[in-house]
């Protein structure tokens, strides 16, 4: 049998019994490659195992000795999961010299472990399905909210995801522009093929020439084989360039080779290869100024400028900060495996005034630590850095009173209706209850601050 298995062939099995075993045997084994099911046997033909074994086409009989000795030159294993001893013996005397026989307990053990190995292969598909939609569901949360040039941004992502076209992202450190790519990747046609990113600052001019379109055997020192480029391994996929406006000179002008042509020449190499890459760059740099100061080139500002997303700092999206900072609360709790569950008033007062320079990614590390620092099942004032605890929050003196009063009321209405969204994990009915006011209301000051009940969804 093993010498079989070694040259290729298919290894020739008969199942007897079509119980609960035999089925679950037949199942598992009806689509393997390496398995040619010579048939399997029950004396009730109205069996579960007999009626699937019509559905799939595999020969079945009532009569075992007749099957076997039908096969008798080529069978190489008999699996015999009646648990029957009269079977057993008659099977024993039957039993061509070059099969193997599997009974008993053995073969009880081979189907409960093919059956296992079904369910948690089954399990595991919908713990990756679950997981990659809840992944997503996230992702949107996180990424665009209820600001109005987030909405726009939004709407940005739906229009060009579809299409060929090369996308810019531009905005700070910190702001979700891999997000956003991770997004137009999803939404893509491309979403099957693959998605590869570079950070063009982890290399230095020499490596992401190798990095982004390989090299060959000898083109420097350590090269000791032929190595396909990123751009290469993307063919047909999506290449992500983080912080586009640090390459080089001389990068820029094979990039925009590629860009014009579809062209690649590993480095040593004498010979171009045609790769089809859909090309997604970022930067936190303006682009314009570099190449006022001959940093940058314009015809390649030009290739790469063809659709534009501008992402705006977390200090012009603040009415989005608590919905951010409770998302991110829910991140630290599973991470430090900790219960807290609450964002004082005053703290998220403190955060949505706070300048946030660092964006999202600074937002999401100060609640990390504020949820380390905690001892109670929420988060207050104190728990937040210093910086933050002293930020001025409430009128603004410089500003008329009546000026003032409308900010701080505008304030107030929008972090209430956060407030009482999150209490209600996104239903309208309940939110209105915890605020003690009308639906009309409600809806009212949330068309009034752009607030989208859908995203405090859990």
């Amino acid at each position: 049998m093993i010498e079989k298995i070694n040259a290729g062939s298919f290894v020739k099995l008969i199942i007897v019994g079509a119980g609960n075993g035999g089925t679950a045997l037949l199942e598992q084994l009806h689509n393997d490659p390496s398995i040619q099911l010579l048939g399997i046997t029950d004396v009730d033909l109205d069996s579960q195992g007999i009626k699937l074994a019509k559905d799939l086409g595999v020969p079945f009989s009532n009569n075992f000795i007749e099957l076997i000795d039908k096969h008798h030159n080529e069978l190489d294993i008999i699996i015999d999961v009646t648990g029957n001893p009269s079977v057993q013996t008659q099977l024993s005397a039957l039993k061509p010299e070059q099969s193997r026989m599997i009974v008993g307990i053995a073969a009880k053990f081979i189907w409960e472990l093919l059956e296992s190995r079904d369910n948690n292969k089954k399990l595991k598909e919908r713990f990756d399905a679950l997981n990659n939609e809840m992944r997503s569901r996230e992702r949107d949360h996180i990424i665009f909210g209820s600001n109005p040039l987030m909405q726009e941004v939004e709407e940005m992502v739906k229009q060009v995801a579809p299409t060929p076209s090369t996308v810019l992202i531009n905005g700070e450190t910190g702001t979700g522009k891999e997000i956003i790519a991770q997004s137009i990747y999803e939404l893509s046609h491309l979403n099957h093929k693959p998605f590869l990113k570079v950070n063009c600052t982890a290399f230095s001019p020499e490596l992401l020439d190798s990095e982004l379109f390989g090299h060959i055997k000898g083109a420097f020192t350590g090269a000791v084989t032929n190595k396909p480029g990123i751009l290469e391994k993307a063919n047909n996929g999506t290449l992500f360039l983080d912080e586009i406006g640090d390459v080089s000179l001389e990068m820029q002008v094979k990039l925009l080779r590629y860009l014009q042509f579809g062209e690649i020449r590993p480095v040593g190499s004498t010979e171009t290869k045609i790769v089809s890459t859909r090309i997604i760059t970022a930067t936190n740099r303006n682009l314009q100024k570099l190449i006022e100061e001959g940093k940058f080139r314009e015809d390649l500002f030009y290739r790469l400028n063809t659709f534009v997303i501008e992402l705006p700092p977390l200090r012009k999206r603040k009415e989005d900060i608590p919905l951010f900072a409770y998302h991110f609360l829910k991140k630290a709790v599973l991470k430090i495996n900790k219960i807290v569950n609450v964002i004082t008033p005053k703290a998220l007062e403190h955060l949505s005034e706070y300048p946030w320079p660092g964006n999202l990614r600074e937002l999401q590390s100060v609640i990390e630590r504020a949820v380390i620092l905690s001892k109670t099942k929420q988060l207050d004032k104190e728990h937040l850095p210093l910086s933050i605890q002293s930020v001025e929050t409430g009128f603004d003196f410089n500003s008329s009173l009546m000026k003032a009063k409308d900010k701080a009321m505008e304030v107030f209405e929008r972090q209430a209706i956060q407030h009482y969204l999150v209490k209600g994990n996104g239903n309208i009915s309940l939110a209105c209850a915890y605020a003690k006011v009308s639906r009309r209301t409600f809806y009212r000051i949330m068309d009034k601050h752009h607030i989208d009940a859908k995203k405090f969804k859990k």
